[in-house]
């Protein structure tokens, strides 16, 4: 029976709030010490002076910065992260109205990511130097040479504008059909609580291309990485020995592939960081209002509550996404549990 390891779980589970104070600490301090004035961004471009200090009292800017930030830490207590500055809606609501899109497209994207570069990788690895491993590494360098939006840029050009295979990137929903109504703020969710069975095929083939323009992109890490830890498993003796005693190439294959898996969770969960905000050159590009693109908006007009809650949440939810997978390893792999 596998034995848990309970002391590793608790030291890293202790390590958690360590990390979110240290998120939490620097989402507040890095826009403070940008040397931009918010009130002079809410008040407006030809506010005088008056007014910017009438701001600065309504909005609290006036206190001092060690006030503000003990102020900020025991409303993040209360699970109070504060109001925009500009819609004056809490900032809770706003990010719960938009992460779900973020983390649907990030795991779709992270699907497609997984199957494919695991599966080029592994297959790079198995045909080592013969022509399936000189074209998988072909396609990976170009993937990693192209960035990521012009990328999508050409998905859009040759799927959409020429092809018409795919429609037009105007957002979650075809302008031509009827959203149903928003329970989780994403389209492709909502639409069959709706029963809106058009609405669903609607919003899915309005996500093909921004899912495929992230995991594409992203199938290139994921490959590299298989490549060179399937590669390093199918040379051992072990896999030598097994070859040895007559098994088939689909059993070397599996065993192979279970073995390398503690690099592929780890590829996970360094990859699963980036995409938990997605990315918001890509959500601008393909017209969705997610927190990504909400968060550049913000960070834009100073609209400090709303970049300290994106960069909390974001932070947040990466620092549990790497426990997660770190105890996933623990838990899978006993080479692992024998070196901590």
């Amino acid at each position: 029976m596998r034995r848990i390891p309970l002391k590793m779980i608790i030291g890293r589970l202790v390590a958690v709030p360590v990390s979110l104070f240290a998120v939490a600490s620097l989402a507040f301090w890095m826009m403070r010490l940008s040397g931009t004035s918010a009130a002079s961004s809410v008040a407006g471009e030809y506010a005088t002076p008056e007014a910017i200090a009438a701001t600065e009292r309504e909005l609290g800017l006036d206190r001092g910065l060690w006030d503000q930030y003990t102020g900020f830490l025991g409303g993040l207590l209360h699970g109070d992260l504060g109001r925009s500055y500009f819609t004056r809606q809490p900032v809770a609501g706003e990010l719960a109205a938009r992460l779900p899109l973020d983390a649907t497209i990030g795991v779709l994207a992270l699907i497609v990511a997984v199957l494919a570069g695991v599966g080029l990788g592994a297959l790079s690895a198995y045909h080592r130097n013969r022509w399936p491993d000189r074209t998988s590494r072909g396609a990976v360098t170009l993937l990693q040479s192209v960035p990521e939006f012009v990328f999508a840029l050409v998905l859009i050009y040759v799927l959409f504008f020429r092809l018409r295979w795919l429609p037009a990137p105007v957002g979650q929903i075809s302008l031509s059909r009827t959203a149903p109504p928003s329970v989780t703020g994403v389209v492709l969710l909502d639409a069959p609580l709706a029963g809106n069975w058009p609405a669903f095929w609607s919003a899915s083939a309005q996500l093909v291309l921004p899912v495929l323009s992230f995991g594409l992109v992203l199938a290139a890490v994921f490959a590299k990485v298989t490549r060179s830890s399937f590669g390093s498993v199918l040379a051992s003796p072990q896999i030598e020995y097994a070859r040895s005693l007559g098994l088939p190439p689909w059993r070397i294959f599996t065993a192979a592939l279970t073995v390398s898996r503690t690099a592929i969770l780890t590829t996970v969960a360094i990859i699963s960081g980036a995409l938990i905000g997605g990315n918001a050159i890509m959500q601008k590009i393909f017209s969705l209002d997610g927190t990504a693109a909400f968060g550049v908006d913000s960070i834009l007009k100073m609209d400090l509550p709303v970049v300290q809650g994106i960069v909390l949440a974001f932070g947040g939810t990466a620092v549990l996404l790497f426990l997660l997978i770190d105890i996933l390893i623990l838990l899978l792999d006993p080479r692992v549990r024998a070196r901590s």
